[in-house]
């Protein structure tokens, strides 16, 4: 018999240590295309055309990733108990 308790409230600590990830992958990526504009604005007047492809490309990432750790919850949450995953 499964411990049904247990194993959602793992489950609630999986999804945490995935939001944890998705944020710090946010915060970091952000922080790059920040100090990388922020240092080749004024240096480079080629950057200013080219931004919106650039902003475009982050927000594909972003978009991309959090498909990606939406997905990894969704197969533990569905696999949980087909492969004993909290025992």
């Amino acid at each position: 018999m499964v411990n049904k308790t247990k194993y959602h409230n793992d489950l609630k600590k999986d999804a945490g240590i995935i939001v944890l990830v998705l944020g710090l992958l946010f915060f970091s990526e952000t922080f790059v295309f920040y100090r990388i504009m922020s240092t080749l604005w004024d240096a480079v007047p080629e950057v200013r055309i080219i931004f919106p492809v650039y902003l475009l490309f982050l927000m594909l990432l972003l978009g991309i990733e959090t498909i990606g750790c939406i997905t990894v919850y969704k197969s533990i949450k569905e696999h949980m108990y087909d492969f004993k995953y909290y025992e």
